[in-house]
């Protein structure tokens, strides 16, 4: 079984309240909010893709949020910013993918501000090469590579069996060997 992505869910919780309080009743797996500029599109899905099915646990990419992208084409920031706190809002941990273009984003200082007012675990994670971070992102774990995600989701998933000794959670990382890892390309092995 794989985790999923919850913003897939978003056509059926439109009527769901935008209550910033309101959170996914029943949910049985951690969930991480995945904050990153749109231009790393390609690297947040890689990395979501891996963490849903290769640790079976749930992400919230917020650009499968249908609701979300047509309030982002309706320029209706009120509406985005509730979306995104509804999604920050149903997630357990949040996770920034930081890369040269990050800084230039006016979301996602936002979207860790709200994650940790919340109380949400905050992480950065380092896509490849060198990326000086801001003294913000160092307040949480700072994931530099594909040994250190595996690492950190190992202990996102001990922590919350911890709470939940009978959950269903079924990893299976892939540990770095001679062959292509699938984050090869996105992320350090070791930095």
């Amino acid at each position: 079984m794989a985790g999923r992505n919850r913003a897939l869910t978003s056509a059926g919780m439109e009527s769901y309240s935008l209550n910033k309080r309101s959170s996914l009743i029943g949910e049985d797996k951690p969930c991480i909010f995945l904050a990153h500029i749109s231009i790393d599109k390609a690297a947040v899905e890689g990395i979501a893709d891996y963490i849903m099915e290769k640790a079976d646990i749930d992400v919230y990419l917020d650009i499968h949020d249908d609701a979300l992208q047509r309030a982002v084409r309706k320029g209706d920031s009120a509406e985005i910013t509730a979306l995104i706190e509804r999604g920050i809002t149903s997630s357990s941990h949040a996770m920034c993918l930081i890369s040269e273009e990050t800084s230039k984003s006016w979301w996602v200082p936002y979207e860790l501000g709200y994650a940790k007012k919340s109380g949400k675990e905050i992480s950065s994670l380092k896509l490849k090469g060198a990326v000086d971070l801001p003294d913000f992102l160092k307040i949480g774990t700072l994931i530099h590579g594909t040994k250190s995600l595996n690492e950190y989701i190992e202990r996102v998933i001990r922590n919350y069996k911890l709470t939940k000794p009978y959950s269903g959670i079924n990893e299976s990382l892939e540990s770095h060997s001679n062959s292509h890892h699938p984050l090869d390309s996105i992320l350090d092995w070791n930095a």
